[in-house]
């Protein structure tokens, strides 16, 4: 898990320094699909919804179902699009990340187990829920560079 936790505070370093190269490109070419900055607030979503995740899981004692969230209207409602600058939503996906990170920082080992219950039977651990956000920040990420 130190191998990820090192990436991750590697990508909270070099992200913003990428995203500000990109801030001319901050236009909406196709109205159905979300734009570079839209894509960045999402990410913002998806860091404020894994840190609820990390917080409730940790303080609970009773099984929990792993909470999914409507993206696309996460995205709608905040409206990154219009409503911030992306120097705003850079600041805000930096401020967000490096919240998360201090949780994760003191997770134990034994904690790293602990499960979120999804598809009724399946379970997973927070280490698979802290890879898959990683992965998934990659993924944007490359999306947003492509």
């Amino acid at each position: 898990m130190n191998n990820l936790l090192n990436e991750f505070s590697s990508l909270i370093q070099t992200v913003p320094k990428i995203m500000i190269a990109l801030t001319n490109t901050d236009f909406k070419p196709n109205p159905t699909k979300w734009s570079k900055k839209e894509i960045l607030g999402h990410l913002c979503d998806s860091a404020t919804m894994n840190h609820k995740r990390f917080i409730e899981r940790l303080i609970s004692n009773e099984e929990l179902n792993l909470e999914l969230y409507k993206q696309n209207s996460w995205v709608e409602l905040n409206d990154y699009q219009n409503c911030y600058t992306i120097d705003e939503v850079i600041t805000l996906w930096t401020a967000l990340n490096k919240r998360f990170k201090n949780v994760l920082d003191n997770v134990t080992e034994e904690q790293w187990k602990f499960e979120y219950i999804i598809n009724q039977n399946e379970k997973v651990t927070l280490s698979w829920l802290f890879t898959d956000y990683i992965d998934h920040l990659k993924h944007h990420l490359n999306q947003i560079l492509e």
